[in-house]
């Protein structure tokens, strides 16, 4: 897959749902590994310990989970499965805290809540790209044709150093050749060159 769906890597989106006096605080997360998605379930199950329930789902591009967490089998992690499916977006677990309020919803209307918690978090997706991470280290002149670049080319930049040379870490899709420079280290990983006010958020 060279392409996907997901929401911003930088944040965890948070929304809450009160439907008969229980309270559905839901948060959603960019993630690319069952340990990483897991991991954020069970740092919630923790802050969040005296909540009746804690559901999750997640999809990543090679496998998915849910669980209901002691819900009616079906109604909670399951519905919120279905809306990541529906909405075709990967690399993201969607975890829903319940403080049972007293008063049982029913089969229907809690897979209903379940389903809505997880729309609430999902309205502004965006495009990611499979890319190369990379470190680099350059001349001056190198690093000065990169500078000219990045306002033309999808490349994020970071970690720049000065000494004898340049060397920085820059993500850029595997399908650009940068052509210069020599790289130290890379890897395979996936970047979103979203936009904000009509530019591109290319080195953030």
């Amino acid at each position: 897959m060279e392409t996907f769906l997901s929401v911003d890597r930088d944040i965890v989106i948070k929304n809450e749902i009160q439907e008969k006096k229980s309270r559905f605080l839901t948060f959603c997360k960019y993630v690319e590994t069952s340990e990483e998605a897991e991991s954020f379930y069970r740092k919630l199950k923790m802050e969040y310990k005296d909540a009746r329930h804690v559901v999750f789902a997640y999809r990543l591009i090679t496998t998915s989970r849910c669980t209901d967490d002691g819900e009616p089998s079906g109604t909670a992690g399951k519905p919120i499965l279905d809306i990541l499916e529906k909405e075709n977006v990967y690399n993201i677990i969607i975890c829903v805290v319940r403080y049972f309020g007293g008063v049982k919803l029913g089969a229907g209307p809690l897979l209903r809540v379940y389903a809505s918690s997880a729309k609430g978090v999902l309205g502004n997706l965006q495009v990611y790209e499979k890319c190369y991470k990379t470190e680099l280290t350059m001349t001056f002149q190198e690093f000065e044709r990169l500078l000219k670049l990045i306002p033309k080319e999808k490349i994020k930049t970071f970690d720049v150093r000065f000494s004898d040379n340049v060397t920085l870490k820059a993500i850029y899709p595997v399908n650009f050749k940068l052509g210069f420079g020599k790289v130290e280290k890379q890897e395979e990983t996936f970047c979103s060159f979203k936009v904000e006010n009509g530019k591109d958020n290319k080195n953030r």
